[in-house]
């Protein structure tokens, strides 16, 4: 049995750290904690921007459509870069007509690399190469 006598001569024993879940749903991302705003932008009454917050405390980003003026039957979604952001893959899309009142995407596990970086946008067009709006890179 691994482990070592502490002050007490009671054995401590080396437990695995649990790795945090890459995701979180939007669900879930209502129920974070110590939320911040990063990288919004607006364009007319339709803002957008990237909000972390803390979940079982662990570090999440997701992307939050705000203001006014958006059409319900739109998208908003979720990319992630691992270069600093010259390119990007796709992480998660909501749709904002799906019956959950939800205008944000799924929450992303964030990392302390640099180049790790996220983006949201919104669009009537699912994943439009130039969307209506987007965020700033965090």
């Amino acid at each position: 049995m691994a482990g070592s006598l502490g002050a007490l001569g009671v054995a401590a024993l080396a437990t695995p750290a649990h790795a945090a879940p890459g995701t979180i749903n939007t669900d879930q991302v209502m129920a974070t904690t110590n939320r911040v705003t990063h990288a919004p932008n607006q364009r007319g009454t339709i803002g957008i921007e990237l909000r972390s917050g803390y979940y079982n405390g662990y570090q999440y980003g997701w992307g939050r459509l705000v203001g006014s003026g958006w059409d319900p039957r739109g998208w908003i979604w979720l990319d992630i870069s691992r270069d600093g952001g010259r390119t990007w893959s796709f992480a998660d899309g909501t749709y904002l007509s799906d019956g959950t009142g939800y205008a944000h995407t799924s929450g992303w596990l964030t990392q302390s690399d640099p180049n790790y970086v996220f983006r949201a946008s919104y669009d009537s067009n699912f994943r439009a190469v130039n969307p209506y709006v987007q965020s700033g890179i965090w």
